[in-house]
């Protein structure tokens, strides 16, 4: 069993930084999370039915919704965590649980009110997991000069949300509806339109590998990573760039933005806040179309600052990628991880689409930005099915 001393909150603030992703595999780059934080994990019932049903950028748009929220409830904090396309996982001090509880019921309320969607949302104590031998890890990537990711190790998370999804398990982790319900969307921004592949394909990846033995799975995760940078050669796959950043103008596409900032479907509100959106949007096109600083926007930096600070690759035992190919990388990637799903290393899923859609969490548009990244048509959440079904043998 893993175990350590309870920690200050700022832990993960004071965690090194790495810069090189191919190292994500690496154990030595992970410390153990405090026993006294919690795993967060929430996510959207039946998400597979509505992205088929076309929904899939509400289905994204919660999961990120999720980050912003708790990000606000705990402003003082570093919280390490990891978008999932259909939800996130974050990691909390249990020492604040009443404001994460509040957090969580606000997001099941606003998922409900303006988007018609039921948000699972539970929590699992590090210490049970830990003295179940299920290890929680952590590490930041530095995807930028401006913005880190947190990577996860160990089979705690993976622990925690089998527990939460478990018919008899369940209803112990999820948080109670009754009590104070107070979740702020305040930097949640969806913007961009589709970010069309500039090579032919967008593949949104999951790969885990299958080998219980730590050591082993590091290595299978390490041949695979190499696998994909042969493929890549000197691309990296990256589905965002400035080139292909377009800001929307229709009022139609600030819908989800405006109904998730209000909290309703509809009426004077939401009407108004699209209209806000639309202008701050305009702002934002004119400025980045003349490459220059426009009413205290920074134009002439954003949308380099935007393709650097994405999260297309993350690792939280899983890992997750979402890439812009050709058709002959995406053949050579398929084959691949066809012959190592053959040989037992690993289970994997993948899903193809000619866009990635992409989520922003924004504290300030100058540095302080993040973006969030999926295939589009349904990315992660349809890769997970693939990869569900080859789990399952």
């Amino acid at each position: 069993m893993e175990t350590t001393p309870c920690e200050p909150p700022g832990f993960y603030a004071a965690l090194p930084v790495f810069d090189r992703f191919a190292d994500v595999h690496d154990p030595a780059r992970y410390s153990p999370v405090p026993l006294d934080w919690d795993v967060v994990v929430t996510d959207v019932e039946g998400s597979t039915k509505a992205i088929e049903a076309g929904r899939y950028k509400d289905v994204n748009a919660l999961g990120v919704a999720s980050i912003v929220a708790l990000r606000n409830a705990l402003p003082e904090f570093d919280l390490p965590f990891v978008f999932g396309g259909d939800g996130a996982t974050v990691l909390t001090p249990a020492l604040h649980r009443e404001r994460v509880h509040a957090a969580l019921r606000g997001i099941r309320v606003m998922a409900k009110d303006a988007l018609d969607m039921t948000m699972r949302a539970s929590m699992v104590p590090v210490a049970e997991l830990d003295a179940s031998d299920c290890a929680v890890r952590v590490a930041r990537f530095g995807a930028s000069p401006n913005a880190t990711f947190a990577m996860f190790s160990g089979s705690g998370l993976s622990e925690a949300e089998r527990r939460i999804k478990d018919h008899s398990e369940g209803a112990r982790y999820a948080v109670s509806d009754s009590g104070p319900s107070d979740a702020s969307f305040e930097g949640f921004e969806c913007r961009w339109k589709p970010l069309g592949s500039r090579r032919g394909k967008v593949v949104s990846l999951l790969v885990q590998a299958t080998a219980e033995d730590r050591t082993e799975a590091a290595l299978a995760y390490h041949e695979v990573l190499d696998a994909i940078s042969a493929v890549l050669g000197d691309a990296e796959g990256r589905p965002v760039a400035p080139e292909n950043l377009n800001v929307a103008a229709e009022g139609r596409a600030f819908q989800t933005e405006a109904r998730i900032s209000v909290g309703k479907p509809g009426g004077m509100g939401v009407i108004a806040r699209t209209q806000v959106i639309k202008a701050q949007a305009a702002v934002g096109r004119y400025g980045m179309a003349r490459g220059k600083q426009t009413l205290g926007f920074p134009a002439d930096v954003y949308r380099d600052e935007v393709a650097a600070n994405t999260d297309f690759r993350k690792f939280d035992d899983t890992l997750r990628m979402v890439l812009d190919v050709t058709d002959e990388q995406h053949q050579a990637l398929e084959a691949d991880l066809l012959q190592r799903y053959t040989e037992g290393s690993i289970v994997y899923g993948t899903h193809v689409a000619n866009a990635a859609l992409m989520t922003c969490a924004i504290t300030s548009y100058r540095g302080d930005h993040m973006h969030f990244v999926d295939g589009a048509d349904g990315g992660y959440a349809l890769a997970a099915k693939q990869l569900k079904a080859q789990r399952r043998g």
